[in-house]
């Protein structure tokens, strides 16, 4: 099978992950990029997650990936406000992810991956999407231990 890393990524955090997730697969990796730039001030960012959590706003993707010749996708993403950023709504809807495995991942400093769950669940509802469990991945301990 041949598997991505796709991962969102403000501070970092999930980026690191992702590579390390991508090197420890041997998986292609790509980043999500939003039409609009994100906040680099830490409180105009969780604002503007706020925002968009409350008002149902899905950014633009300007990422353009042809995923026709991938099996698995692990998604990255941060935690905010217990749940993924609206980008991850934007991911679901821009591409056809049809009989794909997604796994998501998420980083945060305070939330546990479960917390998150609900909401991609909720996102491949009624699909051929295939949700294999999902992991927080804070440390190279976590991520190698959800690899195993």
């Amino acid at each position: 099978m041949k598997s991505i890393v796709i991962y969102f990524s403000t501070s970092g955090n999930t980026e690191k992950a992702a590579k390390l997730i991508a090197k420890e697969t041997g998986s292609d990796i790509e980043r999500l990029q939003a039409k609009t730039a994100w906040p680099t001030n830490f409180d105009d960012l969780a604002a503007l997650a706020k925002e968009q959590s409350e008002n149902n706003i899905h950014p633009d993707i300007t990422t353009d990936l042809d995923l026709s010749s991938y099996d698995k996708i692990y998604l990255g993403y941060p935690t905010w406000y217990e749940k993924p950023p609206m980008i991850i709504d934007s991911f679901f809807e821009k591409f056809d992810l049809s009989d794909k495995t997604v796994i998501p991942f998420s980083t945060s400093g305070s939330s546990t991956f479960e917390i998150t769950l609900p909401y991609i669940e909720s996102m491949v509802k009624g699909s051929s999407i295939k949700l294999e469990e999902g992991f927080r991945a804070n440390s190279e301990t976590e991520i190698t231990e959800a690899l195993a």
